[in-house]
């Protein structure tokens, strides 16, 4: 990897940290008020396992459905420049996709990204396929509506990172309610994986793949 998007990634990871810790010392009332002034990244667990996903399966079209500040767009662009793909990123603020594009060309890396400023899922219903990976990481009461769009876009094969799964705990229901949508589902595999804020990582099964 890039020695400078490997700095470029610690310095962002120092100001979660920052950020963390004025958390800490206010009320929850506060720390809502400021939300859209924090970064709140997938942390680097996630970002790493997401990073060497799409490169062992050497995805295409990849999906950032929130871009906040630009952390995970930083992890899939990567990726998406060693296998030859690209990565479509939804963002509701223009304001933090002008600071990712800032980001990205730091190191390189901005020919690699889309950005679509607006709803997402307003997004989505223009969207085109076959998507091959997916990171779902915005409002939580959003994830199900964003997978049922997605979800006619998945190639076979195609793998889902939603984030948030464990913390914070009053994610809970929310999460509890996309991991059942999820797992309804009989052409896709899924796991909650404890790493992170918690992930759930879905898979579509391909067709001729053998099941039990």
């Amino acid at each position: 990897m890039d020695p400078r998007l490997i700095d470029l990634l610690a310095g962002l990871e120092q100001r979660w940290r920052d950020e963390q810790a004025e958390q800490a010392g206010i009320s929850r009332e506060q720390s809502l008020a400021k939300i859209d002034d924090y970064l709140l990244p997938v942390g680097p667990e996630t970002g790493r396992l997401m990073n060497d996903l799409i490169k062992a399966a050497g995805s295409q079209l990849i999906v950032e459905v929130g871009s906040s500040y630009g952390y995970s767009t930083l992890w899939l662009a990567e990726a998406a420049r060693e296998t030859g793909g690209r990565v479509i990123s939804l963002e509701l603020h223009g304001g933090k996709i002008a600071y990712a594009k800032g980001l990205l060309r730091e190191v390189d890396l901005e020919d690699v990204v889309t950005f679509v400023e607006g709803d997402a899922l307003a997004s989505l219903e223009a969207m085109t396929g076959p998507v091959d990976f997916v990171l779902i990481d915005l409002w939580k009461d959003l994830y199900i509506p964003c997978f049922d769009r997605l979800r006619p876009l998945l190639a076979d094969g195609a793998m889902i990172v939603a984030d948030n799964m464990i913390f914070p705990p009053d994610n809970k229901a929310n999460a509890i309610a996309y991991r059942n949508r999820v797992l309804a589902d009989e052409r896709i595999d899924s796991v909650l994986l404890p790493i992170g804020s918690g992930i759930e990582l879905s898979r579509v099964t391909p067709r001729d793949f053998p099941r039990r």
